[in-house]
């Protein structure tokens, strides 16, 4: 994949996923066909370690199609942003009056944060230098609105991108159903 190829950005090592309820399946099922390191991945993620702490099982650049990989077919959800990725949206957070606050994004709406998740880690994985301005638009959209906004920005960026543009329209498809579904989104 790809992703192999690029280094991945640094936010990842400071990413926290967890298992969905269709990754907890597969783990007690073993139902897919995963690779080795992807199903060792897929078990040590439990919702409270950062990326770093796969450091053992797999490289950074490997880890990130790995990631990749299993949040497309719905096993994990990333559950934690890094420090620099969340800053942006805190300190949007704060400036709203207290009735209109974002939760952060262990507790935003689920549909809401895992397009948002996956939007992040696809730029900083396929975007190189202009993931930072799309991250600073997706962290701080507060609302369905103004994450479709960002979308439409994640888009033109990922299909200007070299690499990004290969695998832009399968992730569309995966943010786009993650906001049309209120609830918990995972794709069949």
């Amino acid at each position: 994949m790809l992703a192999e190829h690029l280094t991945p950005a640094p936010f990842l090592a400071e990413r926290i996923y967890a298992k969905t309820e269709r990754g907890r399946a597969e783990v007690a099922r073993r139902a897919l066909p995963l690779g080795a390191r992807e199903r060792s991945v897929l078990i040590m993620l439990d919702g409270h370690k950062h990326c770093a702490a796969l450091g053992a099982l797999v490289s950074m650049a490997a880890l990130a199609p790995i990631l990749d990989r299993l949040e497309t077919l719905g096993l994990i959800l990333a559950v934690g942003l890094p420090r620099e990725a969340a800053a942006p949206m805190a300190a949007a957070s704060m400036a709203a009056p207290a009735a209109t606050r974002e939760l952060p994004v262990r507790a935003a709406l689920p549909h809401l944060a895992q397009a948002r998740a996956t939007m992040i880690r696809t730029a900083e994985t396929y975007l190189g230098l202009l993931a930072a301005d799309v991250v600073r638009q997706v962290t701080a959209a507060s609302d369905e609105e103004q994450l479709l906004r960002a979308l439409g920005h994640w888009h033109m960026a990922m299909q200007a991108s070299k690499h990004g543009r290969e695998v832009a329209h399968q992730h569309l498809d995966l943010i786009r159903s993650s906001l049309r579904a209120p609830g918990p989104s995972v794709p069949a």
